[in-house]
């Protein structure tokens, strides 16, 4: 939550900077740094170098001070390591002696070795260092948290010195950083200083207003009046030293929210008053001045940035102040002055925000055109991943299939062996107790046939065997006559079954079930078999026209024929039309009538299928041309259906009887 006074002034952090000062405590640290650098001791890690030349001397084996001394006997030593695990280059020095041990300083001396105990002001000046450091350390965080935390910052600006200048820096650095274009523009802010004006402070619009009546001897109140203006010029010229002691000792106390621009409705009611109220001064009264009118508060028209309207609201409160003051005359230009600038920071700031939205609508169209490219790149770039992935597992599949099968077929292979020689062990198995059981029938006929051949028998048996045989014979030859008159029988029946149905049907009726059974009952005849399949199928599966509806069909198609009976090959709207008209008016044949014209053909074909003679129709029909051709195609195609049928009824009926005659 913010405080309750938006509009509350804060001091700038360069009012309370301090230039040109350094702390004492710096320079004492840095004697203390120097004195303590003094008493450092420091030893050196680096090895001195060695004279190759000369070898190491030993206190025990040479001095210094004699000139030479005597070489010591040297003690061969047989090696224990074998020759072949000798290295043949030596090793290096530091390989043997590593180098802390010679940088390994001399042991200290007790006194040396004792913990040096630590001095008041070097004890004082780490508190002093820590104790800054923390303040520092503190304050800083304290800055960064109250731009964030609203509570915090209020407690901080309020209880923390300096808090609340460190505060409006960062602030002000942070908004010069994000509108560097109006930051040069921007003046200095207000210290926070207050600054009172006195009500009767400047020039008074009276001349001369003591209170005693004006007449004609105005000496004295000449030099009373004249007193008064030059009191009011000084005050005029110096209406801030006044009031100045007495604001420099309290800080800034927040100023009350200010209302909306609302109140510009009673400082033009006030104005009017002021207007309404003046009357002019009478002859013997002082000259006088009409009111000045008050100061119009700010309006601007789409003001809907938080910072504009707090400036006019700021405004607004001021002249407020300066019209309740009755200093409008004075503060009038400034407040016009600051009018306008306001109105053109808010027609800039209207500017800004609508150049930035342009900028930021175009770089949102940028990045949306970039993700749908991204987006179109990365849907192909997963398409041909997907297609070369589902090639891949469709190999794979078809790889593993192959292999199932192989597998599989295999298996299959192996189950066929083993069931294969599993049946041919059972066979040969069974083909043994076969031969068992006839070896031993045979032995017991040949018993028998001997014992018969013993009785005396053998010739009786041979007649009778052969009486039998004869009458097997005989048996078997009337079963096939007995069968074949019965298989001839219902193949009569069968074909007198299929004319029936045709013949009694009162509607084309599919007849398939009855060729069935004939089939059925011819058993792979040839002849009947050929005969059946020349049988168009969709007259067996639609069914036949019988007899009358051929004929009834006829009679209406004659008359289509007669219409079209004078039309000739290539026939045009006028031919057909007159052909038509002509048909009525024709007379009509009757009997076997001579001739080839179509009328002589209809009757003749009329007079033949009412004898019965379809054959000699369909042949009648079959002889006309052009149109009248085409229009009884589909008459002939039925009649030729029926003749079919016929016809392989017929080739049955005669196998039939050819076969019952064989048989006799």
């Amino acid at each position: 939550m913010r405080p309750s006074h938006p509009l509350m002034l804060r001091t700038s952090i360069r009012s309370v900077r301090v230039l040109g000062h350094r702390p004492a405590a710096a320079v004492v640290g840095r004697q203390w740094q120097v004195a303590a650098a003094a008493r450092r001791r420091h030893f050196a890690d680096d090895k001195k170098p060695a004279d190759p030349s000369r070898p190491a001397a030993l206190p025990t084996t040479e001095t210094i001070t004699s000139e030479k001394s005597e070489v010591p006997e040297v003690r061969f030593v047989e090696p224990s390591i074998p020759k072949e695990d000798v290295p043949l280059t030596p090793p290096t020095p530091n390989t043997i002696v590593p180098e802390t041990e010679a940088a390994t300083p001399p042991p200290l001396s007790p006194a040396d070795a004792a913990p040096k105990k630590k001095g008041f002001f070097r004890r004082l000046r780490n508190f002093v260092l820590t104790l800054a450091i923390l303040g520092a350390v503190g304050f800083g965080g304290g800055v960064w948290y109250s731009r964030i935390n609203d509570n915090f910052h209020d407690f901080f600006t309020e209880f923390v010195p300096f808090g609340e200048q460190a505060v409006l820096y960062f602030e002000e650095a942070d908004f010069r950083k994000r509108f560097p274009n109006i930051s040069n523009k921007l003046k200095g802010r207000d210290t926070g200083s207050q600054v009172n004006v006195p009500a009767q402070s400047g020039a008074s619009w009276r001349v001369a207003d003591n209170g005693e009546p004006a007449s004609r001897q105005s000496s004295a109140v000449d030099k009373k009046a004249t007193a008064k203006v030059i009191a009011v010029k000084e005050e005029h010229n110096n209406p801030v030293e006044k009031p100045k002691a007495a604001t420099e000792a309290p800080k800034p106390t927040p100023a009350a929210a200010p209302e909306p621009v609302k109140e510009a409705k009673p400082a033009a009611a006030a104005k009017k008053e002021d207007a309404a109220g003046f009357e002019a001064p009478e002859v013997n009264e002082p000259s006088r001045f009409p009111p000045i009118a008050p100061i119009d508060p700010l309006k601007i028209e789409d003001a809907t940035e938080p910072v504009v309207q707090d400036l006019v609201r700021m405004l607004n409160d001021i002249i407020t102040v300066i019209n309740a003051d009755k200093a409008h005359g004075r503060y009038s230009p400034t407040i016009s002055k600051a009018k306008g600038e306001l109105s053109k920071v808010g027609s800039k700031i209207k500017a800004i925000k609508s150049s930035v939205e342009e900028k930021a609508a175009s770089e949102v169209q940028a990045k949306v055109a970039d993700f749908d490219k991204a987006a179109n790149d990365l849907i192909a770039r997963v398409e041909s991943a997907m297609v070369v992935q589902e090639t891949q597992w469709r190999k794979e599949f078809e790889d593993e299939m192959q292999k199932v099968k192989a597998s599989y077929d295999e298996r299959v292979k192996l189950v066929l062996e083993r069931e294969k020689q599993l049946n041919e062990e059972r066979l040969n198995n069974q083909l043994l107790e076969q031969a068992l059981a006839l070896k031993k029938e045979f032995v017991s006929e040949v018993q028998n046939h001997v014992e018969a051949e013993r009785e005396g028998r053998l010739g009786k048996l041979d007649k009778l065997s052969t009486a039998v045989a004869e009458l097997e014979k005989l048996t078997t030859g009337w079963n096939e006559v007995v069968d074949t008159n019965l298989r001839t029988q219902q193949l009569h029946v069968a074909v007198d079954a299929v004319r029936a149905s045709l013949e009694n049907a009162t509607h084309p009726r599919p007849f398939t079930r009855e060729l069935v059974a004939l089939k059925e009952i011819a058993a792979e005849d040839p002849v009947v078999n050929a005969a059946i399949a020349s049988i168009n199928p969709s007259a067996y599966q639609r069914g036949l026209s019988n007899a009358a509806q051929l004929i009834d069909r006829f009679r209406i198609v004659a008359n289509e024929v007669r219409k079209a009976s004078l039309l000739p090959e290539e026939a045009g709207v006028a031919s057909h039309a007159s052909s038509y008209l002509l048909s009525k008016v024709m007379f009509k044949k009757q009997g076997l009538a001579d001739g080839d014209d179509v009328e002589s053909i209809l009757t003749r074909t009329q007079t033949l299928l009412e004898e019965g003679n379809l054959d000699a129709a369909a042949r009648e029909m079959n002889g006309l041309q052009g149109w009248a051709k085409t229009l009884s195609r589909d008459w002939l195609g039925e009649v030729r259906k029926v003749l079919e049928v016929q016809q392989a009824l017929d080739v049955i009926a005669t196998e039939a009887r050819l076969q019952s005659l064989k048989v006799e």
